[in-house]
């Protein structure tokens, strides 16, 4: 809690999105040798120029974000929980009544 969902993403430059299927906040942590990759919040007007370690958390389903072109090996953490847990918790993805889960 509060990060259900875990995605590694392995040397890559992402275009410009918001992650609708998040719900709230998610942790961003850059690994890695690399120089520039920094990322990019657009209604805020901020970047971030994150370095091995650092980390940051925003609201990934509200904010446009994407991450620069870089040079080296980057890896980047990202910790999340999407909104379909919220279905989960409240009726067990439709099975609330099997004895299994009783």
């Amino acid at each position: 809690h509060p990060f259900l969902g875990l995605v590694l993403n392995f040397n890559i430059a992402s275009q410009a999105h918001r992650d609708a299927k998040d719900d709230s906040i998610c942790l961003v942590i850059p690994i890695g040798e690399f120089l520039g990759g920094a990322l990019c919040l657009v209604e805020l007007g901020i970047v971030l120029p994150l370095r091995h370690g650092d980390f940051t958390v925003f609201p990934s389903c509200d904010i446009t974000h994407f991450n620069l072109h870089y040079s080296g090996r980057r890896c980047s953490i990202v910790l999340h929980t999407d909104r379909e847990m919220a279905k989960w918790t409240a009726d067990r993805n439709g099975w609330v009544s099997n004895a299994h889960f009783m």
